[in-house]
């Protein structure tokens, strides 16, 4: 977005030009209104939103935050979002009311013309993140006993006539509403008339069920490269179909969650940064911030505990930020993976033994590079700090190099074990934030360094 739009909005606000202003947000592209909207201070959007032609954004005002939707709910009144969402697509129709204020939704479909309420109402009944809150149901569904000349000539008359909203495949399916197969409609084109439908039919390579997290059928797209996923019920019978845009707005939004939770968040921020008012950014860091500061009292009152020994050797404090980053490092790093590896469907929960197996193994050779390192900079740091005593500096070298062997192969499988206990517990595993991981490396490096220099030195 360049800051020339943004200074002549800013300019047509500030002289009150209603009309120039407009049209000028009407001569602008859909997705460009959203950046402005989204970019712009709380009190220039207020200014803003009335003079913007809602049937100018049918294409993009499904993907709004929720604040950014309630706020236009409030400024431009039911009337246009009502002739708005009665000309949507009805799973973009779904997208939108879900995220409008529920009695706001609840009005604007008790005003919307009966068919469209219900249809609406259909897919309303599907959980917010679940396969059945996205999916289209009007597509070109016919039964298979049906022969092709019937289909296509059902289909054109249908399709002139607004029927379909999704029209790149022609789904067969059988007496009782089951799914038999499909086939792309200019492939069916070019099929013998006379033949029937099930003759022509493809076989579908995968399918969801309605009350499926969204994530599954992204993972399902891309594994069979799709453009269209079918949607069936435990019965087999076709519901409707997750589309490729529809997907990618699943991934995207994934990987803003899982991002999001690896911060540390507590829950995800909808709107964008610029546009989240300050106080949901607090009430969602405070939570996660208060919990490890907590979290490192621990550290602190385990360090305290072992206050004779660094009385004794004090020069044992100064390894202990940088043995308690390696481990926060690895940690983080170890979970990184897993958790990648989880999203893609690479690794299981089955995959226990083996990722604990790779995990220490790939530890102890890391150990295997790290520790003359760590025992040299140990060992140079305390010899000069004691004027040139080699016993003293060989033993808090020992006892540095032990304590980092021992630290890493902890955090490695902590980082890596954790992501799997969750993900066997059906929690997202994108809960392990980089933080807690960090943290628990903290509390696990002081027990292992003071412990094994209480040991070593005695």
């Amino acid at each position: 977005m360049s800051s020339e739009i943004l200074e002549k909005i800013e300019e047509l606000v500030e002289e009150g030009d209603v009309a120039s202003l407009r049209s000028f947000l009407a001569g602008l592209d859909p997705y460009l209104v959203k950046e402005i909207l989204e970019r712009v201070s709380p009190e220039l959007r207020v200014k803003i939103i009335p003079h913007i032609p809602l049937h100018n954004m049918s294409s993009v005002i499904s993907k709004f935050s929720e604040e950014l939707l309630g706020e236009i709910a409030s400024l431009k009144g039911l009337d246009e979002l009502l002739e708005l969402i009665n000309k949507m697509p009805v799973d973009e129709a779904v997208d939108l009311i879900q995220k409008l204020p529920p009695k706001t939704g609840s009005k604007i479909l008790n005003l919307l013309p009966s068919h469209k309420a219900k249809e609406i109402s259909e897919l309303l009944k599907y959980p917010p993140e679940s396969i059945g809150g996205i999916m289209t149901t009007r597509i070109p569904v016919f039964k298979s006993s049906l022969i092709v000349e019937e289909v296509i000539k059902e289909y054109l008359t249908k399709e002139s006539a607004g029927a379909y909203d999704k029209h790149n495949y022609v789904y067969a399916v059988d007496a009782e509403g089951r799914l038999i197969g499909w086939i792309e409609v200019k492939s069916l084109l070019t099929k013998p008339r006379n033949k029937q439908l099930k003759e022509v039919i493809n076989k579908i390579p995968a399918t969801v069920e309605p009350f499926s997290d969204r994530e599954v059928a992204a993972k399902l797209a891309v594994t069979y490269d799709l453009s269209e996923l079918p949607v069936v019920d435990r019965d087999g019978r076709l519901l409707g179909i997750v589309t490729l845009d529809d997907v990618l707005d699943v991934a995207v939004a994934e990987f803003s969650e899982d991002l999001i939770k690896f911060g540390g968040f507590t829950d995800v921020i909808r709107s964008s940064y610029i546009s989240a008012d300050i106080k949901s950014v607090i009430t969602r860091r405070v939570p996660p911030i208060l919990f490890l500061y907590l979290m490192n009292a621990i550290t602190g009152s385990i360090i305290a505990s072992f206050v004779g020994v660094i009385e004794r050797v004090a020069v044992l404090a100064a390894f202990l930020p940088m043995l308690a980053d390696n481990s926060g490092n690895i940690g983080s790093q170890a979970s990184t993976f897993i958790i990648r590896s989880l999203a893609l469907g690479e690794i299981g929960p089955r995959d226990f033994i083996k990722v604990l197996r790779k995990e220490v193994l790939t530890s102890l050779c890391m150990a295997s590079i790290l520790l003359p390192i760590a025992f040299t900079i140990a060992f140079t740091i305390t010899y000069l700090s004691y004027g040139g005593d080699s016993l003293p500096a060989t033993h808090v070298g020992l006892v540095v190099s032990a304590a980092l062997l021992v630290s890493m192969l902890l955090t490695d499988v902590i980082g890596s074990l954790l992501p799997l206990l969750l993900a066997k517990l059906q929690v997202d595993p994108a809960g392990v934030s980089a933080p807690i991981i960090t943290t628990i490396g903290d509390i696990v490096t002081a027990v292992t360094y003071f412990t094994t220099a209480v040991y070593l030195l005695s």
